[in-house]
């Protein structure tokens, strides 16, 4: 939603906006010239020509209710995001359960180095470009998320799809009806447009022989393109050879940790390729990329311990960030900090939440962060008494001080601490480091 505004006001348009609390956001979108408040402002909905919501806005909000009142336009912002699109000549759309972040990131800088014209819209801060990158008019790259079935909104020439495993069970009851989303996403391609696919997922397998006009990347499968002489680096960084059919091999050096990267370059890689961008160019892009902040984010020490944030709130990305510090750290523990995101996700995901941090010395489960939820599903308490029978060393806390007291205790020299969660959990490393 940030990123939007922040588009309108580059276009010149006027902005306001509001949210239920004052956030870095709200003050970034103040100094770009927006008007930011918090709650409800009748007279200020009674101003607009036109309302954009997000979807987790649910319809008895009382701005939504001023809307109807004054027979104010309001537009969902899937729709929106679709419509702004469509005034591009070229959309590369960023889909999958895992690293759209990172991918829409790296392909902005791929086209920065390129010198084209394009607009990314980010759903995450760059350390170098914030969540907005406005260059011009030719290239529109955006992120296109599966929860609400919103990423249906938009007509892509290039539809990327990273992975796709349950995430939003509030969206989808089965996997077959996720699949059948993403299908549709790939269906929903411009004439000529072409879907650029993980050829190790399930999905894939199922769908391989769906789509013509689909080329594939890969670590394990025969696929399009290919990384292989995958090594780690230093620091948790991995370097990689690409194998492109009709192409010379190239060799990739990360500036970012994590062996989940190389899979995401391959991604980025691929799209920027049939985007017609030269190799040599993307190449300089994926190398210089410097990440996502809040994506596996080194903040500093706690105790001798190092500290990074990571946004993991899935299973899969929890046993990646846990992952990504066993091959960067030194010899000490890895000590994981939890916070559960929506309670729905919780009791869906349940089984794999308990046997995602095996690989960790020790787990803090925060009280979980309810995001658009208020009732059902299970709460943090509910996932550390699952653990607390499978393993020693876990421990639970509802209060952020004190959660940062025994954090700060518990840490040692030599280990790595990772603060993981979508919820308000990024602020515990603010207090211990």
């Amino acid at each position: 939603m940030s990123a939007l505004a922040k588009l309108m006001i580059l276009t010149g348009n006027t902005v306001t906006g509001s949210d239920r609390r004052y956030s870095p956001e709200a003050e970034s979108l103040t100094e770009w010239g927006a008007y930011v408040y918090v709650g409800a402002d009748a007279a200020i909905i009674k101003s607009a020509d036109l309302v954009v919501y997000s979807q987790a806005i649910p319809s008895d909000d009382p701005e939504l209710g001023f809307c109807r009142e004054f027979n104010v336009k309001t537009v969902r912002r899937d729709y929106f995001l679709a419509e702004v699109a469509a005034t591009y000549d070229f959309t590369v759309a960023v889909a999958g359960t895992h690293g759209k972040t990172t991918v829409t990131a790296m392909l902005s800088k791929i086209f920065k180095e390129s010198g084209e014209l394009y607009t990314a819209h980010i759903g995450g801060n760059t350390f170098d470009a914030g969540n907005l990158v406005y260059k011009g008019d030719k290239f529109f790259i955006t992120e296109a998320c599966e929860y609400k079935r919103s990423f249906l909104a938009l007509r892509p020439d290039v539809a990327v799809i990273l992975n796709v495993e349950p995430d939003h069970p509030d969206t989808y009851r089965s996997k077959d009806e996720l699949f059948a989303a993403f299908t549709s996403f790939i269906c929903n391609l411009r004439r000529g447009g072409v879907a650029v696919v993980n050829a190790d997922t399930e999905f894939y397998r199922m769908n391989k022989c769906t789509y013509k006009d689909m080329y594939t990347f890969s670590v394990d499968t025969p696929s399009d393109c290919r990384a292989v002489n995958i090594r780690l680096l230093s620091n948790g960084r991995y370097g990689f050879s690409i194998l492109h059919k009709g192409y010379p091999n190239v060799d990739v050096s990360l500036k970012i940790a994590g062996k989940h990267n190389v899979q995401n370059a391959l991604a980025a890689y691929l799209a920027a390729t049939v985007c017609g961008l030269k190799r040599d160019v993307i190449v300089r892009g994926l190398e210089s990329f410097g990440g996502v902040a809040g994506r596996y984010e080194f903040k500093g020490y706690c105790s001798g311990a190092e500290v990074y944030t990571d946004y993991a709130h899935h299973p899969t990305e929890i046993r990646v960030a846990v992952s990504t510090a066993l091959a960067s750290g030194g010899k000490g523990r890895v000590i994981a900090v939890f916070q559960p995101h929506t309670l729905s996700r919780t009791e869906a995901l349940f089984d794999g939440f308990l046997h995602a941090f095996c690989d960790a010395d020790a787990v803090f489960v925060f009280k979980e962060y309810k995001a658009r939820e208020t009732s059902g599903g299970k709460d943090a308490y509910a996932l550390y008494e699952g653990l607390k029978e499978r393993r020693d060393e876990v421990y639970y806390f509802d209060d952020i001080i004190a959660l940062a007291n025994a954090v700060t205790g518990y840490c040692a020299p030599g280990d790595v601490l990772l603060v993981l969660g979508a919820g308000d959990i990024s602020s515990l490393a603010s207090l211990i480091v």
